[in-house]
């Protein structure tokens, strides 16, 4: 049987062969995996050469130059990083996958340290070595191209998906399980984890890939904006309204919707929602005609919805609703030995890593982050490897745990995701910081000392005319403030934002005279 030999030969240079068709050697002592894959990449356009053992291995890599190695580390066969050593130095350009039943983070960065394109855990299907393969060669073969998303990012394999942990296999086994349904998915898991990404993801695979994903953040905007931006309005529906606006659902239609933040919705609209899923259709503010929509529905949240039902702040018919299937997004401390191959993700995403080069950061640097709570997850680490490319390189000191720790404070997200670390100038002291005594608190300040209205101070100009949207929450957030005397606490509460998002909007608006 062709699987057992220890040597497969696929024949190059024969006619049927595809022009510039790529060699592959690969290296395990399974001689079905050998077998498995020499069946399944030869039908995707690859040459393949297997071997059994390192003779074989460094024989054919002097011999016919394979541009690709996917090898087995199996150090009871003699399938040690040494021989990978020995590998790497005798074929040249050679680009190497690691394959592995042991995924210790040490077995990772040892891979990556020397030289190592990518590492797939076993036990694996042909269809991840396919995926790790179209990596190395993207940019020589094309891919068909799909859908944009809202931003007009095209769709890439999700970088939160690099990994090798059981959490992450188990994420990606579940989003190519209910991808090719049309279940709303409720996404659960920490700020900063990847929900995000995983919407787009279920989108890039669903049979919805080629309409739209649009997404909505529920706490970016007031509850009346946020009505207007989910269903749309007809022209003259409110003051400003001088034309009539498709909605997100209406721009969704036979797509992907992603309501982002979904426990912070007011629970006026989360009966507005309940409605659409139900009933499938809407009416537009100011509109008479209903509007039937087919869309499926991504929602993500970090609160417990469970807890809210209990209190009445979340409506529990419309959880149930949502939560048709439900995907936990783990934390970064639940997948730490993903963080090696994140790290080195990073650096070739942004440009300071080429193919064939060893990692930059320094083992203890990297015992530093895998060991580091994350609490920002994937999204702080990302930062951290930019802010380490940008500026650490250039500074005398270069190591990215101190660089890391000099920038690390603690601190907590509005709903625009801008840290607020209270190091900002506080009203009445602006050389005030989170040690020295602030003064009187926001509140204090607006009470003892009332702020001008509109009335008493004429608006500023404007440096450019406002959209619809914009004028619409400029007028609100004038009212708000009016309505509770400028007391900028409680018109962010009454708007349902943070204080420091108000600011902005002030700012923004000119409203500050």
């Amino acid at each position: 049987m062709v699987g057992d030999s220890s040597t497969i030969r696929v024949p190059n240079g024969k006619a049927s062969d595809p022009p510039n068709a790529l060699r592959v050697l690969v290296v395990d002592t399974d001689p079905g995996v050998r077998w498995a894959l020499e069946r399944g990449l030869s039908r995707s356009g690859y040459t393949v050469v297997a071997a059994s053992n390192v003779s074989d291995a460094l024989r054919i890599v002097v011999e016919d130059t394979p541009g690709i190695a996917i090898m087995e580390i199996l150090p009871e066969a003699g399938f040690t990083l040494d021989v990978f050593s020995m590998l790497m130095e005798k074929a040249g350009e050679i680009k190497v996958v690691c394959v592995s039943g042991d995924t210790d983070p040490r077995v990772v960065i040892d891979c990556m340290r020397r030289g190592a394109s990518d590492f797939v855990p076993k036990p694996f299907g042909v269809n991840d070595i396919r995926t790790a393969l179209s990596r190395l060669v993207s940019g020589k073969r094309r891919v068909p191209r799909r859908a944009k998303t809202e931003n007009g990012d095209d769709d890439a394999p999700a970088s939160f998906l690099v990994g090798v942990s059981p959490a992450i296999q188990e994420l990606r086994s579940i989003i190519h399980q209910i991808a090719k349904t049309d279940l709303n998915c409720l996404l659960r898991g920490e700020s900063g984890s990847g929900k995000d990404m995983v919407a787009r993801e279920i989108h890039r695979l669903s049979n919805r890939s080629d309409k739209p994903l649009i997404k909505v953040n529920c706490t970016a905007l007031p509850e009346q904006l946020l009505e207007s931006e989910l269903f749309g309005y007809e022209k003259g529906a409110f003051t400003g309204a001088t034309t009539s606006k498709p909605g997100r659902f209406e721009l969704a239609h036979r797509g992907i919707i992603f309501l982002d933040e979904i426990g912070e919705m007011d629970m006026n609209l989360q009966s507005k929602l309940l409605q659409v899923i139900e009933h499938k259709e809407f009416t537009k503010l100011g509109g008479r005609k209903s509007m039937s929509v087919d869309v499926q529905i991504v929602a993500a949240t970090n609160a417990d919805l469970e807890e809210r039902t209990k209190r009445n702040q979340f409506r529990q018919d419309l959880f149930f609703r949502l939560n048709e299937v439900g995907i936990w997004v783990p934390s970064l401390s639940e997948r730490r030995e993903d963080i090696p191959l994140l790290v080195r993700h990073f650096l070739k995403k942004h440009g300071h890593f080429e193919e064939g080069h060893t990692f930059d950061i320094s083992g203890d640097d990297l015992d530093y982050l895998i060991q580091h709570p994350w609490p920002g997850n994937v999204r702080e680490l990302e930062s951290t490897v930019k802010r380490w490319m940008a500026i650490g390189k250039r500074a005398d000191d270069d190591s990215i745990r101190r660089l890391h720790q000099a920038v690390t404070i603690p601190a907590s997200n509005d709903d625009d995701g801008v840290a607020d670390n209270h190091h900002e100038p506080v009203d009445g002291n602006p050389t005030a910081g989170p040690d020295m005594n602030p003064g009187p608190t926001p509140e204090a300040s607006e009470a003892e000392h009332e702020e001008p209205s509109p009335q008493d101070i004429p608006w500023k100009p404007l440096a450019k005319p406002l959209s619809e949207e914009e004028q619409l929450e400029r007028r609100q957030i004038f009212e708000a403030l009016e309505r509770h005397q400028w007391n900028r606490r409680k018109a962010a509460q009454s708007l349902n934002i943070s204080y420091q998002t108000l600011r902005r909007r002030i700012v923004k608006y000119k409203l500050d005279g």
